[in-house]
């Protein structure tokens, strides 16, 4: 599975529900890092994230974790 990061639109934080909380209980996502409620990181198949984004596109982001490699 990929991991992707789901974050809330800052102009929609004080209007809508949390990352953290957009996430839980989603079939096909499990919760990574919820340190920060409106950033959080998530795996899953792109089906399911793909699912996610449709489901929250106006009020949360939600796109693939790009890690760079100092190597």
């Amino acid at each position: 599975m990929a991991r992707y990061l789901v974050t809330t639109r800052r102009a929609e934080r004080d209007s809508t529900i949390s990352a953290a909380d957009a996430v839980t209980g989603e079939p096909g996502i499990t919760p990574v890092d919820m340190t920060d409620p409106h950033m959080v990181t998530v795996e899953a198949t792109e089906e399911a994230a793909n699912r996610l984004r449709l489901k929250l596109r106006d009020t949360h982001f939600v796109e693939p974790e790009i890690r760079h490699s100092l190597h």
